[in-house]
Parts: C-alpha cells; structure tokens; sequence
C-alpha cells in the first residue's frame, strides 16, 4: 500500500514525499528521525516468507557496497504483511530522465564520461563474489549530484546473480526500451542484461528517443532505428558503441561493463567528442534556475553594443578621414598643419583596424549565433576601415615615388 506524508515507518523513518511508484512498490523521500537526515525509502510489495528471506539476504551484502558511483545501503527492515523496506542514502539531484524530458538530446561530450563511470558503478557490482545484477538501469535510475558526477540508484530489483539458477520471477521488472529480452518470460539473465540497458540509456540520452522494445526487435515486429538517423549530431564512433551495446544476442554485446567503459573511451570516440556536439533543440533553463553564461551567450550585451557602435564610429571616421585627407592638404602649405593631417589619418586607421578586427573576430566566431544587428555594422564598417588604409598607405607611396619632391 501506499504509504502517506507524514507517517513514520519502523519508528524512525518519515515519509517527506512519494519520489516514484510502479508494480513492485515505491520509492519515497524520507527523514532519519534517529540521525537527522534525509534519507530514500525504497518499497518492496513482495510479502510471502521465501521473498522476506531472499529480500533479507540481498540486502545484508547491498549494504556492505561502497562505490563512489553508488548510494549507501544503510538499513533494511520488513513490516509484516506489507512489504520490505531497504533505506539508502538520498542522492541529491536531477535525474537524466528529467534532464532528458527538459533539455530534449543530450550533448554527446557530456553523456558519455556519466555513462563511463555508471560502467565502473557496474563493474564494482558485476564483480561482487556473487556477481550483483542491477536489472533496472535507465535514465531516470542514473541522478548527477550536485558535483557533477552520475549515481546509479534504485537497488529494488537488483539480485544475486547464480548462472545454475534461473532469476526468481519477482525480480523481473520490465521496462520496455531498456530491457534486454532475456529479462522478459523465463529467459536467463546475466551481467550482459546490464550492458544492453546502459547501451539504451545512452541511445535515449543521445537520440531523445527510447530504442524499440526488444523483444519486438527480436521477432521482427519491430527495427532498431539508427542513432544517427535521429540525431547526425552523434559521432559514428559513438553510434557503432550503442549499437553493439545495443545486440538483442547478449554474446554480441560487450561481454563487460569494463569492455563497454574501454570503448567508451576509446581515443578514436573521445578525439571525435573534444568539441561537444550541441543538443538537436536548445535547452531551456530549469523554472527559477539562473543559468551561466556560456559559449554563444552574451554576458553584458549592453556593453557589447557599446563597443560595436565605437568600433563602426571609429571605422567610419577613419574612412572619411582617409577620404577627405588629400583634398585637405591641399588647402594647406604649412609643413605643421600638413604633418598633423597626416598623423591624424595614420593614427586613426592604424586603432580602428585592431580594434575591428578582434572585436569583428569575436563577432564571427565565439558570439556568432548571438550577434546583433550593432556588432554586423561594426564589422561592415571595420573592414570598410582595413580597406581604405591599405588604399591610403597605398597612395601614399606611390605619391612618394611619383613626386619625391612633393613634401619639401
């Protein structure tokens, strides 16, 4: 049954709110009356004494895993009649699925470091004495803490792994997508199920689209659409990892969470993301978030636009200058007012073209998709200022080898 806000379980442990529910119980924020914490209560609906004393059995080894990559099992209890409790820590966090839900495909130089070390969460677990099987990877299972590195949560299915024995049918949990078809109806599964549900993650993460249900895939009913296809923005190193990832035989897959992390990093995939592709439609701020300035984004573009009315200011009162200068001379014989006239119009050009050119430069690359109508007039009128004093110092040496005598 659902528990509800405010109850307290084992004596201890009060109910803050419902984080998740499905078929086999629930997943609830809770607070740690005896410790003063907050704490994730995960729910297991299974009551009947053979589940109790598995349920009793896994947890007693879940808590005694300690991974960078995996919350803490810190207590365990069954309430008779009800279900079974396990308590973890409570992993502060957005989830990749509500990530995924708000910011639509996910760069690819950004995915792929979380899902190499979900591999070494996997691998730890993989390579228990008596391998562990989380059986439930998707991406609203992997959160990225508050410090950026990815948590995979949700041990309520996870279960000891006996290739002699066939998975007991409570742990089956299914959800379609991610779930290899050795997961469904009495198949046997391994730590190759793992690998493929990581490999669906990362299609999902990258494409914004689940992969087909695999057992669909299996009897032709359904095709695995390529990832490229969805989203070009993936590199083909990347696409050739998910597919293999991805095989609906497990001997096709990566036989390792270690094989599929030695691929993911491979040199010829992280030489192909060292620019991270940009998500297929932009990525709004989450509601009241304050999000920083980044790569295209203007952090003062009051002050932008004061440079670029400067910068056209100055491009076009050296063009006119150089114009007008010879005219001007004319009208002087004084070697002063002739030598002022002539700093004038070689000073002017000489700030104005370093000044278009990297304020033109930082237009052109690094604020390209944020440029404003000020900055394009500011590099018109910066390059119209570049070509007329290469013509001014161009007439002015041939004034000089025509007419050496012109300036005595």
């Amino acid at each position: 049954m659902t528990l509800s806000i405010g109850q307290v379980v084992d004596s201890r442990y009060r109910i803050v709110k419902l984080l998740g529910q499905g078929g086999f119980g629930a997943v609830y924020e809770a607070w740690d009356t005896r410790l003063e914490r907050p704490c994730a209560l995960k729910e297991n609906l299974a009551s009947s004494p053979e589940a109790e004393k598995q349920f009793g059995k896994e947890a007693t080894i879940l808590a005694n895993l300690n991974h960078p990559n995996l919350p803490r099992v810190i207590d365990h209890f069954a309430v008779p009649g009800q279900g079974q409790y396990l308590v973890m820590d409570f992993v502060e966090g957005e989830d990749l699925q509500q990530m995924l839900d708000r910011r639509g495909p996910l760069p690819e130089g950004e995915v792929l470091p979380w899902i190499a070390q979900t591999c070494d969460a996997l691998a730890y677990l993989h390579g228990q004495p008596q391998p562990i099987i989380h059986r439930d990877v998707k991406p609203a299972n992997i959160k990225i803490a508050p410090d950026g590195h990815p948590m995979l949560v949700d041990f309520g299915i996870a279960k000891l792994y006996d290739p002699a024995l066939r998975t007991m049918l409570g742990a089956r949990a299914i959800t379609p997508g991610y779930s290899p078809p050795e997961q469904y109806g009495h198949g046997r599964t391994d730590i190759r199920s793992d690998i493929y549900s990581l490999g669906a993650t990362l299609y999902a993460l990258l494409t914004g689209e689940e992969p087909a249900d695999s057992v669909e895939r299996l009897i032709g009913a359904a095709a695995l659409t390529p990832p490229k296809q969805l989203n070009p923005l993936i590199s083909e190193p990347a696409a050739q990892v998910i597919m293999k990832a991805l095989a609906a035989e497990p001997a096709q897959r990566f036989q390792s969470a270690e094989e599929f992390k030695r691929a993911l990093t491979a040199d010829s995939l992280v030489h192909s993301t060292v620019a991270p592709a940009r998500s297929a439609r932009p990525a709004p701020p989450a509601v009241g978030a304050r999000v920083p300035p980044g790569p295209g984004v203007r952090p003062d573009s009051r002050a932008a636009n004061i440079l670029a009315i400067l910068a056209m200011l100055l491009g076009f009162g050296s063009w006119i200058f150089s114009c007008v200068n010879p005219i001007v001379l004319m009208q002087f014989e004084t070697s002063s007012s002739v030598a002022f006239l002539a700093f004038g119009s070689f000073g002017l050009g000489c700030l104005s073209v370093p000044v278009a050119l990297v304020l033109g430069g930082l237009v052109l690359t690094k604020y390209r998709k944020a440029a404003t109508g000020w900055d394009r007039l500011m590099v018109i009128f910066g390059l119209i200022a570049v070509v007329a004093l290469v013509f001014l110092v161009v007439g002015l040496v041939v004034l000089v080898l025509l007419f050496p005598s012109a300036g005595t």
